[in-house]
C-alpha cells in the first residue's frame, strides 16, 4: 500500500510540475513574450540604421493619418528574427558541411565536391557556409553576435581569406555599421590575394569592361546630357587620359 501511495504521489507530482510549465507557456504566450524562438534562434536587436529604414519604409507606404509606431516595433521584431533565422542556418550548414567533409576525407579526390554539387547545386555557396562556420567557431563567443551584423557578403569574404585570426577578430570588432562595399575594401586591404590566387582581380581589366559597359549606355538612344553634363563628361575624359598617360 505504501508503495503505491508513492507511486500515486510521484505521479501527482509530476503532473502538477507539467501543469505549472504548460500555465508558464500560457502565459508568456498570452502577452507575446512567447514565440518559437524562444530558446532556439539568438536574436539580436536591430541597430538604429535598420531601424530607419524599416520606418522610412512605413511611413512612405502608409496611409493618410496612419500611425506606424506600434507596427513598426512588431516588424523591427519580425525582421530581426528573420535576421537571426538567416545566420542561424548559415551556422546549421556549415556544421553539417565539415561533418561531411570530414567523412569524405578517407575518399579519393574530388569526393567532397562531388557531394556539395550532389547537396547544394554548387560549390560555392556551400564553402562560405563552411568558412563562415569555421570562422565563427574561431572567434570568441563574446564576437559571434558582432560577426551576426556584419553584411553577409562581405564576411564571406572575411572568412576565406588567409591570415591571423587577429586582424579577422579587429574587423569584427570595431565594424560599426560600415557598408557592404567598404568592408570589401577593408578586407582587400588587409588581406590582399596573391596575383596566383583565382580571386585575384586585374583591376586593369576589370576598368576596361567598366568602360564598355559605359559606352554601350552612351550609345542608347535614351542617352540625351544635357550641355553642362557633356562638358563633365568631356573634362573626366580627359582626366582618364592624362591619368593613364601618366602611368607609361
Amino acid at each position: 500500500m505504501a508503495k503505491i501511495n508513492t507511486l500515486l504521489s510521484q505521479r501527482l507530482k509530476t503532473a502538477s510540475e507539467k501543469l505549472s510549465k504548460m500555465t508558464n507557456l500560457v502565459e508568456l504566450s498570452s502577452s507575446g513574450n512567447l514565440s518559437s524562438f524562444a530558446g532556439v534562434f539568438r536574436v539580436t536587436v536591430l541597430n538604429e540604421t535598420e531601424k530607419q529604414t524599416l520606418k522610412n519604409i512605413l511611413n512612405q507606404y502608409k496611409n493618410e493619418n496612419q500611425e506606424v509606431i506600434q507596427d513598426l516595433e512588431y516588424l523591427s521584431s519580425l525582421t530581426a528574427e528573420v535576421k537571426a533565422i538567416n545566420s542561424q542556418a548559415i551556422i546549421l550548414h556549415g556544421e553539417r558541411i565539415q561533418k561531411a567533409q570530414q567523412i569524405l576525407t578517407s575518399y579519393q579526390e574530388g569526393a567532397f565536391s562531388a557531394w556539395l554539387i550532389c547537396t547544394y547545386g554548387n560549390r560555392q555557396t556551400p564553402y562560405n557556409f563552411l568558412q563562415y562556420y569555421e570562422l565563427y567557431r574561431a572567434i570568441p563567443v563574446s564576437m559571434q553576435a558582432q560577426l551576426d551584423l556584419i553584411p553577409r557578403q562581405a564576411a564571406y569574404s572575411l572568412a576565406s581569406r588567409q591570415g591571423p585570426l587577429a586582424q579577422k577578430q579587429h574587423i569584427i570588432k570595431t565594424y560599426q555599421g560600415q557598408s557592404k562595399q567598404e568592408l570589401l575594401e577593408l578586407i582587400r586591404i588587409t588581406f590582399p590575394l596573391s596575383m596566383k590566387d583565382k580571386r585575384a582581380q586585374d583591376v586593369a581589366n576589370m576598368t576596361i569592361l567598366n568602360l564598355q559597359k559605359i559606352l554601350l549606355q552612351i550609345k542608347k538612344p535614351t542617352f540625351c546630357p544635357t550641355d553642362k553634363q557633356k562638358q563633365q563628361l568631356f573634362s573626366l575624359l580627359k582626366e582618364l587620359k592624362n591619368s593613364v598617360e601618366a602611368l607609361t
